[in-house]
């Protein structure tokens, strides 16, 4: 499954609502944000990357399946250079690029979910001229079989002009290599052997000397070296690894450093020393600390590089020089409503680094950290707890509490925070389907039951089956699977039902992120439609309502158009005082 958990939306409140400050442009970008995004409409979803070794600073990419048979030159910001017509290919289920010594461009036509086809194959082009060029021309086609079992894949290189090809399996990833390459014959490739950790790749990627292999996963990197001869060898070694969590579709080399793009259309650079050192990265989606320096009180705080720091990166934080305990960063950040949140921050250790703790609102969160570290890393992720954030204004200090012997000063680094909401989930419902859907587009088809449900109950569903309501829990993410519950092909409806109780009536927002289409109803009235297929995202949603006194209906009525289905449910909970049950209660405790 794949999903992305939003972040809080807010707004940065300086001084007395003045404009919030602007990050210099002199830190640079650090490897845990992006540092470009395609900004081509056609550039849909990046499932391919390989730099040019023949135009400097050209990096190529290409669609998935369902899309033109075209490469995209861009730049490493992701800005368009030349769309590139493919002549003699069609895109059935593209999924990946490699690029050999000739500067031809090979094109992984190896998208196999269904582990059914046949038609699997690489074509190659000679590498277009970015600046003048609109058309390339298929030059070869390689079609292929696996030696035994059919495997889906999206991963590709090419190592001394000859094509390898990464599997994609939950449970393993295998290294495939291409015999001796024969125009437009059927190959049947050979195994090389199976990767030690790596498996569900979405991208492979090799150093121009062969020495590094890259392959990728939706939250995590490995990295392989060893001999460019021995890929056998390479791939049973201990690889560098690290999480993520770009959702990465894509890798290649550029000299020992990496670049990977992912299907929001996003491009990350991760330099070398980042994933030798296998430092976790934290996540992209973080509020700037240096956004927030006008707010800080007092003059030893200041914007440092990271370089200026030691740190051979882009990127920088805000320091606090602090010569004694009780210093403190203060910022005010404005939340849209009243909920409870994960608060995080990201900072800085050191030798010179003391301990830290948070406060809201004059609340302490958590327990102190301490940044002190023989070596100096920036970007690591600290969790201090949940708080409750007023809507409006809140008040946030980072100060120094102590220092550990060894620092040698109480200095503070700090690089952004990240805000999560984390107001429980509803995690029991009752389900009930499947019924058919006689319109693809919308959820306007009038289904029974839009009443609250009775166990005892039974309908009629698809193919004239007998169905009937069933208790269900969410995932442990508090992710509803609907199709682990109600069994069914693409383009059906279902429905589910809880009851959230509350012990007054109160203003709430209901958070909400569903795969595919829904319509929700709360104490009987119609509160929220989507009529969009699209993927599951916690929170995509935030929709107004209001909870009675006691125990309020919430009925769901959600659609299968393809792929996964189901949804993450949850009302903003400050005051943690908010219950979900299946079923009604007399009072809380009781059935």
């Amino acid at each position: 499954m794949k999903s992305l958990f939003l972040l809080l939306i807010f707004t940065i409140v300086i001084g007395n609502y003045a404009s919030p400050a602007e990050v210099p442009d002199t830190l640079g970008i650090p490897p845990w944000h992006p540092i470009g995004q395609y900004t081509h409409p056609t550039i849909r979803e990046s499932s391919g990357i390989v730099a040019s070794r023949q135009f400097e600073g050209i990096y190529w990419t290409l669609n998935d399946s369902g899309n033109p048979a075209a490469l995209y030159a861009t730049k490493l910001n992701g800005e368009l250079i030349q769309e590139i017509s493919v002549q003699g290919s069609q895109n059935f289920d593209w999924e990946a690029l490699g690029i050999d010594n000739q500067n031809r461009i090979w094109i992984g036509e190896i998208g196999n979910n269904s582990r059914l086809r046949t038609g699997l194959k690489l074509v190659v082009v000679t590498e277009p001229n970015p600046f003048t060029d609109t058309e390339a021309k298929v030059i070869a086609s390689y079609p292929y079989q696996y030696p035994s079992e059919n495997v889906d894949a999206e991963g590709l290189f090419v190592a001394d002009d000859v094509p390898y090809i990464v599997s994609k399996e939950r449970e393993r990833a295998v290294l495939y290599r291409f015999p001796t390459l024969k125009m437009d014959t059927q190959h049947v490739l050979e195994r090389v052997g199976e990767f030690a950790e790596a498996k569900w790749v979405t991208g492979a990627g090799l150093s121009t000397d062969g020495t590094r292999l890259a392959v990728c996963t939706y939250d995590m990197l490995w990295v392989y070296h060893g001999t460019a001869d021995n890929f056998a060898e390479m791939i049973q070694g201990t690889p560098w690894s690290l999480s993520h969590n770009f959702y990465g579709e894509a890798v290649c080399f550029e000299g020992y450093d990496l670049v990977l793009t992912n299907e929001a259309r996003d491009l990350y650079r991760l330099p070398q020393f980042w994933y030798e050192k296998e430092w976790p990265l934290p996540p992209k989606d973080t509020l700037s600390a240096a956004s927030l320096l006008a707010a800080v009180d007092t003059d030893e705080s200041q914007v440092e590089t990271y370089l200026a720091a030691g740190i051979e990166i882009d990127g920088g934080h805000v320091v606090l020089n602090a010569k004694a305990p009780g210093a403190a960063l203060n910022q005010q950040i404005t939340s849209n409503y009243r909920s409870l949140y994960q608060i995080s921050t990201i900072l800085t250790r050191g030798p010179e680094y003391g301990q830290v703790e948070l406060s809201i609102n004059g609340t302490v969160i958590g327990a102190p950290y301490n940044c002190y570290n023989p070596e100096r890393i920036p970007g690591t992720l600290v969790t201090f707890g949940t708080a409750p954030l007023d809507a409006g204004n809140n008040q946030f200090a980072l100060s120094v509490v102590e220092k550990a012997p060894e620092a040698t000063s109480y200095k503070i680094g700090i690089d952004s925070y990240q805000i999560r909401h984390a107001s429980p989930y509803a995690e029991s419902y009752l389900v009930l389907g499947p019924f058919a859907k006689a319109d693809v587009d919308t959820m306007n088809v009038p289904l029974q039951p839009e009443i609250e449900p009775d166990p005892e109950q039974t309908f009629e569903g698809i193919d004239d089956k007998t169905i009937h309501w069933q208790e269900v829990s969410t995932e442990a993410d508090g992710f509803l699977d609907l199709r682990k519950y109600i069994q069914a092909n693409s383009i059906v409806v279902g429905y589910a039902f809880t009851y959230v109780y509350t012990p007054k009536a109160t203003e709430s927002v209901l958070m909400l992120g569903s795969d595919d289409t829904i319509t929700i109803w709360l104490n009987g009235t119609e509160i929220h439609r989507n009529d969009i297929s699209r993927p599951t995202i916690p929170d995509q949603h935030a929709i107004p309502c209001r909870l009675k006194a006691g125990w309020n209906t919430v009925l769901c009525k959600t659609s299968l158009i393809g792929g996964y289905w189901g949804f993450y449910l949850r009302f903003t909970d400050a005051d943690r005082v908010l219950r979900y049950s299946p079923y009604p209660m007399g009072s809380i405790g009781e059935r």
